[in-house]
């Protein structure tokens, strides 16, 4: 520790305390290397900022993303459900139709059976 002279003339020991206190107590402006640390500090804090608010901007548009994928797919889905119940239900009408043609046909054969029998 050296020491330095102060305003008053006397010499001081210089102890380990922040320099603007320092400067305060021997009347020198602050040091500039100080002021522009502080502003490097201020300007990183702000990057920081910045960096988080990005990635936080980045996470909710790829949530967002994934959020209309998984609606897109469950959408298309649901189409190709309805795909296959359509087609299963012209299956079972086509499958009615092919009944009833063939329960009248064997009606009208049995009621020309009737009638021939009554002869």
């Amino acid at each position: 520790m050296n020491p330095v002279k102060t305003v008053a003339g006397a010499y001081v020991k210089v102890l380990k305390f922040p320099f603007e206190q320092a400067a305060k107590l021997l009347g020198n402006e602050p040091d500039p290397r100080a002021e522009h640390a502080e502003e490097l500090r201020e300007e990183a804090q702000q990057t920081r900022a910045r960096a988080q608010q990005q990635a936080s901007q980045r996470k909710q548009r790829a949530d967002r993303a994934a959020a209309e994928r998984r609606e897109a797919l469950a959408a298309k889905e649901r189409e190709d459900r309805l795909d296959a119940l359509e087609e299963q239900a012209e299956a079972l009408e086509a499958e009615e139709d092919a009944l009833t043609a063939r329960d009248e046909a064997k009606r009208l054969k049995d009621a020309a059976a009737n009638a021939k029998a009554r002869r």
